[in-house]
């Protein structure tokens, strides 16, 4: 399966937010190797156990999709939202002013960051092929999805990362989490 990655979720590290106040998964990270102060994009699985700010990214995009739980959360002047499985993206930037507090338990959500004018993403539960230099797909549970002549079982937090896709659309026998990303560069 040329240019399809296969990211297990049980393969991933658990590591501190920048600020502490929770802790993230790196499912994808471009470049390979990157840290915060260098990626051009940046998908991770986000675990809120407490009432707490997000850390700051100033010049970043950033797509926030609760993947579970029920969350109260307020960005810069918006007001206080609350999300829930199945609600839409989340966008704010960065440097935006974020609050959460999850209510009732622990919450996951699905994270992606760009940084502004380098990169962007469209972050949506999965519906249909859109145009993108890369798609990630991950598995809300477990999912069988065919690309090409070939079809990969995937466990709940399972990612798919699939470079320049093309042809036809992955199809899968689950719901599955998709972020588009489109790279704003020339290399």
């Amino acid at each position: 399966m040329t240019g399809v990655r296969l990211l297990r979720a049980n393969d991933r590290i658990a590591r501190p937010w920048k600020n502490g106040g929770g802790v993230t998964r790196d499912i994808a990270v471009f470049p390979d190797g990157a840290g915060d102060a260098d990626f051009l994009w940046r998908a991770s699985i986000a675990t809120i156990e407490k009432a707490g700010p997000f850390s700051v990214f100033p010049g970043v995009d950033r797509a926030f999709l609760l993947l579970r739980g029920d969350l109260r959360i307020e960005v810069g002047d918006r007001g206080e939202q609350r999300l829930r499985p199945g609600s839409p993206a989340l966008l704010f930037g960065g440097e935006d002013s974020v609050g959460a507090e999850p209510l009732g338990g622990s919450c996951s959500a699905l994270n992606i960051m760009t940084r502004r004018g380098r990169a962007s993403a469209i972050l949506e539960r999965w519906s249909c092929a859109r145009a993108a230099d890369r798609l990630l797909l991950l598995a809300t549970g477990t999912a069988r999805v065919t690309v090409g002549a070939d079809t990969i079982h995937l466990a709940k937090d399972d990612a798919l990362l699939i470079d320049r896709p093309a042809g036809n659309p992955p199809s899968a026998d689950a719901p599955l989490v998709a972020a588009f990303i489109r790279d704003q560069f020339v290399q």
